[in-house]
């Protein structure tokens, strides 16, 4: 089970929405004859690709075989054909699950077939650990919202941005915090999530791309948090990025293909509910500004916190967020914190994730 656990994290960039899945078939002698996971939404499963991948000569031990995938087997149509389908076909000797489907779709229909074809199914091998590695998938299924990731960096003495308020003016461009060695995982955080959203303020003033630029990844999806309508048509990312989200309030006009309407006073569960409602947005990483952090985090919006800092003490200018207190280490001896260079790390929870 852990070596399909780690298959299923080949599709960490390219899986979603859909879950992580792994998939190990072994013969009566437990030698792997098969082996494969769900490379990219809308393609094959990772049941399909074990048993896909498994030599002719093989294909007369898949009636003594036991599989081992990471999560339940699906019981229904959609972009492909149910995988349950395919199992119960073959009629290997057991099935080992690590993890029920929180799927209505899907919740216990699987595992309830397979039995009813004669074969064994065991389910609950590393469940926990499981847990983790699709939590956006389960958030996503109970809270139909996205998994939301807070990200800055901050200077030694609490700072976002060493200028004051008079030099922050649009197009002023970035202000660096972090060293060039913090580059990679920084773009690796971006491509874990399937949104990377900014707020008006930011996107007028530093012209961020927004992108994945140091790794071999897709970039997210930008989202641009502009309720009052302060971005022009103009502007950069509008005109660079066409399957941007505009946020907008509604009185606003706007030249972006994809639009979202939302109101400040609506709250951010409303806009939350309303970017997965439209667009199937999984997780969401959000960049800044400062401002939107802050929202953010009062109003509990979020999932995980992964914050930089530089050894750099920078004296003054725009105060970066509060760490909030309570919050949680990663669960199963994962690194919650780390550094990169001179720089270093942290990984926090929200409280309410206890996956222990």
């Amino acid at each position: 089970m852990r070596t399909a656990m780690e298959l299923a994290e080949h599709g960490q960039f390219t899986a979603a929405p859909n879950p992580l899945v792994g998939c190990v078939i072994v013969s009566k002698a437990c030698r792997i004859i098969g082996q494969g996971w769900h490379k990219a939404y809308g393609g094959p499963h990772a049941e399909v690709e074990a048993f896909e991948s498994i030599a002719p000569e093989d294909k007369a031990l898949l009636s003594e075989s036991t599989w081992y995938v990471t999560l339940e087997p699906c019981n229904h149509e959609g972009k492909t054909p149910a995988c349950a389908a395919l199992i119960e076909r073959i009629k290997p000797k057991r099935v080992v699950i690590g993890m029920m489907d929180s799927n209505p779709a899907v919740t216990g229909g699987g595992m309830e077939r397979l039995r009813r074809a004669g074969v064994a199914v065991e389910e609950g091998c590393l469940a926990g650990e499981l847990a983790w590695q699709n939590r956006r998938f389960f958030w996503n299924a109970h809270e139909k919202r996205p998994w939301v990731v807070l990200k800055w960096a901050e200077s030694s003495d609490g700072f976002m941005d060493g200028r004051p308020s008079a030099r922050r003016l649009p197009g002023a461009g970035g202000f660096p915090i972090t060293s060039e060695a913090a580059r990679p995982m920084t773009h690796a955080w971006r491509a874990l999530e399937q949104g990377i959203a900014v707020g008006a303020g930011t996107a007028l003033i530093d012209e961020p791309q927004l992108n994945v630029r140091s790794i071999e990844a897709p970039s997210p999806r930008i989202i641009l948090l502009d309720p009052d309508g302060c971005i022009g048509s103009k502007h950069t990312l509008l005109l660079r990025n066409p399957s941007l989200i505009h946020v907008i309030g509604e009185t606003f006009a706007t030249t972006a293909t994809h639009t979202c309407a939302w109101r400040v006073s609506e709250g951010l569960d409303v806009l939350l509910e309303r970017l997965y409602a439209q667009f199937n947005l999984s997780s969401l990483l959000i960049e800044g500004g400062a401002s939107v952090l802050n929202d953010f985090l009062k109003q509990g919006a979020w999932n995980e916190v992964k914050r930089w800092t530089s050894p750099v003490a920078i004296g003054s200018g725009l105060p970066a967020p509060a760490l909030p207190e309570g919050t949680l280490p990663l669960p199963d001896g994962r690194a919650s914190a780390g550094r990169a260079g001179e720089d270093s790390w942290q990984n926090r929870l929200h409280p309410r994730h206890a996956f222990d």
